[in-house]
């Protein structure tokens, strides 16, 4: 059986549909790291107020860091 594959732009439609996959599988995990971060923070001004939130936003943001910085190979020895 012949599949036909649409052409865009001089691009295999398959072709570019594999990209896009592979960039959003790249940087999903990154947004559900942000996402969990953002519940934190939003437990933390429910549950003790505006102090306490920033104090948790101050931490997700630097354990976000390390974990970017660590997936690029830093610390390494």
């Amino acid at each position: 059986m012949l599949m036909y594959f649409q052409m865009i732009g001089g691009f295999d439609l398959k072709e570019k549909l594999g990209r896009v996959v592979r960039t959003l599988g790249l940087y999903l995990d990154d947004l559900l790291l942000l996402a969990g971060g953002v519940c934190f923070v939003r437990a933390a001004l429910d549950l003790a107020g505006r102090p306490a939130a920033l104090a948790t936003a101050g931490v997700c943001l630097t354990v976000y860091a390390v974990v970017v910085a660590r997936s690029r190979g830093g610390g390494r020895k």
